[in-house]
């Protein structure tokens, strides 16, 4: 599949030109992406099966939990994102095996875009549009948001102190999320580097 951000932007600077950029994109590519649903009663069991499998126990508040083959995202109560690498076997399939019939699982990989953004003003660009408090003592590495960004429903996380965050956007809605980003970042700059495949 194409880079989401093909049509919208070539890696380069943007808005203000001099010194250093305020903020830093970035999109990450190749990843798999799966909704995990716990079925009625089954939630425990869940937690219990991503516990046994990957060694994390899928998150039971707006955190993430990452292990060396994924990352559970939380997405509301009794639901999941699952996001890893790309590889041979189809996501879905992976963790159908693992859940079995205690869990729904739909694949996501082609329906969203995922962003990488940092920078020293990353924060003040986000305040702009995102509808939660992103200061340190409220939002910290590890914490995830099911929030709007623009009006525009998104997944955002924390994934450093720096700070970094990521965030997850349906991919019909891009080209609106990215007009917002970057007139939100024009003032300080905006660094567009080239996508990268996704890492955990």
């Amino acid at each position: 599949m194409a880079d989401a951000l093909h049509f919208a932007y070539s890696p380069g600077r943007l808005g203000r030109r001099d010194g250093s950029p305020g903020l830093i994109l970035q999109e990450l590519t190749q990843f798999a992406l799966a909704s995990v649903i716990a079925r009625k009663g089954q939630a425990a069991q869940v937690v219990d099966a991503a516990q046994r499998t990957y060694g994390v126990a899928a998150p039971s508040t707006p955190t993430i939990a990452a292990s060396n083959d994924l990352t559970f995202v939380w997405s509301g109560p009794n639901h999941w994102l699952a996001l890893g690498p790309q590889s041979a076997e189809a996501i879905e399939v992976r963790l159908e095996a693992v859940f079995g019939t205690q869990a729904s699982v739909f694949d996501q990989s082609g329906s969203r875009v995922l962003l990488e953004l940092r920078g020293p003003r990353v924060r003040d660009v986000l305040a702009k549009g995102v509808s939660i408090d992103l200061h340190p003592r409220s939002f910290r590495t590890g914490d995830v948001a099911v929030t709007t960004a623009s009006h525009l429903a998104v997944h955002l996380w924390m994934v450093a102190d720096e700070p970094v965050y990521r965030l997850l956007v349906v991919r019909t809605w891009f080209d609106s999320l990215w007009s917002w980003l970057a007139a939100s970042a024009a003032e300080y700059g905006c660094e567009v580097m080239a996508p990268t495949p996704y890492t955990l």
